[in-house]
């Protein structure tokens, strides 16, 4: 059964969506960019990060953004720490930059994940550094440091109001809208304000964790299909909800 004529609108940062709207357009849908957060790098920190950087045994990259924020930094003067992130998109991307092996959990995409693997039994001692933007989940820190390690952190960017078209939603209710994070679940309804939000109850979205699920059942949304977190796990994710919908 086909599902081809969908309009699906992104919620990400522009800059992150690209390879998503290209997913979709060979699916023969419609994706739309629906920023409702961009990304703000600090400089300030980032003037300090090569520092902290040689400092370290452990890198931990909490986003796709902290990767693209800080690599370009990072990369005049390559760390010697060995490299860890979540997600097997954000692994393939820092692979590819640094040229490194990388540690990433492959039975979820979260810090619960990643400090369930065995390489995190044992830091004691270990200096880990954790980059990451303003306002981050605070668990991998904290188990880090009661397991016996040197934790510090670089908040490298900062999250600001993105400028969504509000027609793409206000014109005609899109088939579905993808987001990626708890944050911008709850930047969401804020920018909407009362008078969309039962637009934005009624919508179908596609989120890749759990937790980014229930802040949207929290917020009212009831149809929610959640996947893996990487853009080919989105679409193969609508794309069996279309054919069970259409």
């Amino acid at each position: 059964m086909t599902t081809a004529g969908r309009r699906i609108l992104v919620a990400r940062p522009a800059a992150q969506s690209g390879r998503l709207l290209q997913l979709m357009a060979a699916a023969g849908w419609q994706g739309q960019s629906f920023p409702v957060m961009e990304i703000q790098p600090q400089p300030e920190t980032l003037a300090h990060l090569p520092q902290q950087a040689a400092q370290a045994d452990w890198l931990f990259f909490v986003s796709p953004s902290a990767i693209d924020v800080a690599w370009p930094t990072l990369q005049a003067q390559p760390p010697a720490a060995r490299l860890a992130c979540v997600g097997q998109a954000s692994a393939r991307r820092l692979a590819m930059l640094s040229g490194q092996d990388i540690l990433f959990p492959t039975a979820g995409s979260d810090s619960e994940a990643l400090l369930a693997l065995p390489q995190l039994a044992d830091v004691a001692g270990q200096r880990w550094l954790i980059v990451r933007g303003q306002g981050g989940r605070a668990l991998l820190a904290d188990t880090l440091r009661a397991r016996g390690a040197q934790v510090s952190l670089a908040e490298v960017y900062q999250r600001v109001d993105g400028r969504p078209d509000w027609r793409l939603l206000d014109d005609g209710l899109p088939d579905a809208m993808v987001l990626t994070s708890s944050e911008m679940a709850e930047q969401l309804f804020r920018l909407a304000g009362p008078a969309r939000a039962g637009t934005l109850q009624c919508l179908l979205y596609c989120v890749p964790h759990p937790r980014i699920a229930e802040r949207l059942q929290a917020l009212g949304a009831t149809r929610i299909v959640t996947t893996r977190a990487d853009d080919d796990a989105l679409v193969a994710g609508l794309r069996e909800w279309f054919s069970r919908h259409p």
